[in-house]
């Protein structure tokens, strides 16, 4: 019998789900010892994305997408753990730069759309004074 490294991803998470009292490194030692014994050359970065997969699939793991206009603006390792307090789940926040924003940034994760940026902030101004007056 063939086992893929996909197998095994989805094996370690069901092992964790359905006993919670598991320690997670027994699992994933398991997991590891499975895929050296069934998929000799992967690396273990290779299962750890097919689990992170697998996880988001599941419902486990939110992503996102945090845009702020330079560099040295807000990290995503500072937002990402009031995010995960806000959803209860992990959230693996990528980072992009967009000089248009200006200032403040944008923030995406999953299907919600935050946008906390200037650029916005403007648009609605303009938006608002563009109204006729009644």
């Amino acid at each position: 019998m063939r086992i893929s490294v996909n197998d095994i991803a989805k094996a370690l998470v069901d092992s964790v789900e359905t006993n919670p009292e598991l320690p997670v490194v027994d699992a994933c030692e398991t997991a590891l010892h499975m895929l050296r014994d069934h998929a000799p050359g992967v690396p273990p970065r290779v299962l750890l994305a097919k689990v992170d997969r697998e996880m988001r699939r599941r419902g486990h793991t939110s992503t996102g997408l945090l845009v702020v206009p330079h560099e040295k603006s807000l990290k995503a390792d500072m937002l990402a753990p009031l995010l995960e307090a806000q959803t209860g789940k992990r959230v693996a926040l990528e980072r992009a730069t967009d000089p248009s924003l200006i200032g403040g940034a944008v923030l995406l994760v999953d299907h919600m759309r935050v946008d906390y940026s200037v650029k916005a902030a403007l648009q609605n101004l303009l938006h608002i004074c563009l109204q006729p007056l009644e």
